[in-house]
This record gives C-alpha cells, structure tokens and sequence, in this order.
C-alpha cells in the first residue's frame, strides 16, 4: 500500500493517507483542516484519487468542517466514523465493498481491505482501523499490534520499560512498533516500517526526511525495488548523488542507533540486511547467466561449457564475463547453503554439490531438477 503521515504540530495530532498502488483510490484517517493544503499536494504529485474519509469518532464541528473543503470539487466521497459499521449497518456506496471476516467488517479501497476494529484500551476513540501491519488510532500509529490485546485494559504503567520507551529513554510517542518476529514478514514491509516510525518520530533532519520521504515512495511505486542513489535525487529535485550518498549514510546509521532496519541502495552490498534473507538475491547479469544456463541445462540435460554460455546470450559477453558471473553466483548459493551451479570442463572442486542436496537419482537429471528448484528468480 501507499501510506503517509501528517503531524499538525498546534493540536499535537496526527492523520493519516493511505492508498491502493493499482487502482490509485486513496483515503484519509482522521484527516486535519491545518493539513488540507498537504493531502491535496501528495494527490496530485503522486496522482492519486481519494474516495474514502475515514474517521475513529463521529463527526465533530471541525472534522464536518475539514470534510466539507475535502468535498469541492469530488463526488460520493464516502465518510466512515464512529461505531456504525461495528454495528452492522450496511454502506450505501456503490462505490465500497463490504466483507466479513472474524465478524470484523472489511472496507474496500482498491485492492486493499481495510478492518474495522473496536477501539484500542485506553483510547478515546470508537473504532480503530488496520490495515497490513498498521492500526490507526486517534493518537498512535500501532505496528503489528497484537489483536489479543485490541481489547486488554493494561495501561502504559502496566507495560514493561522496553515497551514504554526507545532505546535511549524517550516515550515512544504518536508510533509504537510492536514487532517481535521476522518470520512470514518481507524484509521491504519490515524495512518500511521502520522508516515510517522513525519519521513519525521526527528522527531525521529536514534533508534527511526528503530522501526517506523519496524513498519510501519509490519502494511503494516500484514493488519493493530499492531505489538508487541517481532516482533518489530525480524525485527529489535533481539533487547531486554525492549528496544524497552523504544523507543516506547518516539516515542508516541512526536507523542502526535505534535498532531498527537501515534502507539499502539499489546495487550496494546489504550487509546489515543479509542476516535477515534465507535466499540469495541475484544481479541483473547473474539473471541474464542464470536464463541461458538454465535453458541450455534443461534442453541438454547437461551442464553447459562457458563457450556454450556465450555462444547462447543474446547479448555479446566474453567467457571471462560468463566465469565471472558462475563465480559470484557460487559464492551466492555457498553462503545460504544452497547447491552449487556447474559448469562443464570446471575444476572438480567446483564442481561439487553440497552432500546434503544429493540424491540417489540418475545424475544428469538429478542435477538438473536441482538446478530447477535452486533457481526460481531466474
């Protein structure tokens, strides 16, 4: 999804846009008349069409007010608040899917569904909203908060010190990032995460919060894909590479300060990332390899010869280009335990498969089944 945030530093409150990166249908949560002017420019920047009004109370005297500018000039802009979808009651929007799931109503925006939640303990709202690994109160952004406690009485004296407070002894604030696993979480969610929380928690000077703001946008627009340092400073405003090379070393060295997950350029050795991955990630020239190698494995049943390799490429390479890409690919595979590629003519010891990934098979089909499974991104 598309998600950002916006302070309004007079109330000391926070409201939230999020939308569906395929449809570009957007929402506001608890959206701020001081905030008007911000919404309308990140729609427009990032073309977006916003439908949905989504709100933790009923409608107040200001938030009628802040809905009625957001309405010039929109039709069927849908507004949901308070407790009256918890109650069951129908939405009489064409424009909106409603779901049950668990007895908890599902809103459509998209392809994104949105759970309406009862309020979080000690709130004074009338719902809650999540969405992914995001809850969205009134006063905090919750990430991965554990949906056994959506209903707990436990207050923040109940709560453990390293749940109350950041590493160096601050309260944590309008984010509370409730994180406790890395299993069945991409490494890009995670990653974003804590992006979002640190600049919720405004952890970054205003230069730094560009380049994460950019940042984040180009992970959200491009599948995941980490930007480069030249992207960067195009959405930016065409700022010199150097200059952002110098603000995203000092944006992951706070991440790693308040131990939280350090953004990676696109190209760079992800070395605070790797111990997070459990398969190797392959370059766009090792994926060019891995295309032909697999396609001459799997028409010969054979491994193929660096000559056979270059002869094959659509693209002109030289054998020491294709010994070059065998090599980093090895390497790859050896470091996650995984079996190794072969080429014909090889060295015996490079030509070795882990013991363990042997069968008792025919050998030529076995190796290529296995070379099959051990590369699927190529």
């Amino acid at each position: 999804m598309i998600l950002d945030h916006y302070s309004n530093l007079s109330s000391n409150k926070i409201s939230y846009l999020i939308a569906c990166p395929k449809t570009r249908e957007a929402a506001l949560i608890n959206p701020q008349g001081e905030c008007v002017s911000a919404y309308e420019e990140t729609l427009a920047r990032r073309n977006l069409r916003l439908v949905q009004v989504f709100l933790t109370h009923e409608n107040s005297e200001i938030s009628e007010a802040t809905i009625d500018e957001l309405e010039r000039g929109r039709q069927n802009l849908e507004v949901h608040s308070g407790s009256s979808h918890l109650q069951g009651d129908p939405l009489t929007s064409s424009g909106s899917k409603r779901e049950q799931t668990s007895g908890a109503p599902l809103l459509a925006l998209g392809q994104l569904r949105i759970q309406t939640l009862p309020p979080v303990a000690h709130s004074s709202d009338q719902v809650s909203y999540r969405l992914e690994s995001y809850t969205f109160t009134s006063e905090k952004l919750l990430v991965d908060y554990p949906e056994s406690e959506q209903f707990c009485a436990s207050d923040e004296t109940s709560l453990s010190p390293a749940q109350r407070f950041d590493g160096e002894g601050r309260g944590r604030g309008k984010v509370r990032n409730f994180r406790t696993t890395r299993e069945n979480v991409g490494i890009e969610q995670m990653l974003l995460e804590d992006l979002h929380t640190s600049l919720i928690e405004d952890a970054f000077s205003p230069k730094e919060t560009l380049v994460v703001r950019a940042y984040i946008e180009l992970l959200e627009e491009n599948e995941y894909a980490h930007p480069s340092a030249a992207q960067l400073g195009e959405n930016i405003g065409n700022i010199d590479r150097s200059v952002i090379h110098v603000l995203v070393h000092s944006i992951r060295w706070k991440q790693i300060d308040r131990d939280r997950l350090p953004l990676v350029l696109a190209g760079q050795a992800s070395k605070w990332l790797r111990s997070l991955k459990t398969e190797p990630d392959f370059t766009a020239h090792e994926k060019e390899f891995l295309r032909t190698y697999l396609q001459l494995v799997a028409n010969h049943e054979t491994p193929p010869s660096g000559p056979d390799i270059v002869a094959k490429l659509e693209a002109p390479r030289s054998i020491q280009w294709v010994r070059k890409r065998a090599f980093t690919i090895r390497r790859k595979q050896q470091e996650f335990g995984k079996p190794l590629l072969m080429l014909a003519r090889n060295k015996p010891e490079l030509d070795i498969l882990p013991q363990q990934s042997v069968e008792i098979a025919p050998p030529v089909p076995s190796h290529k089944r296995i070379l099959l499974d051990q590369f699927p991104t190529a």
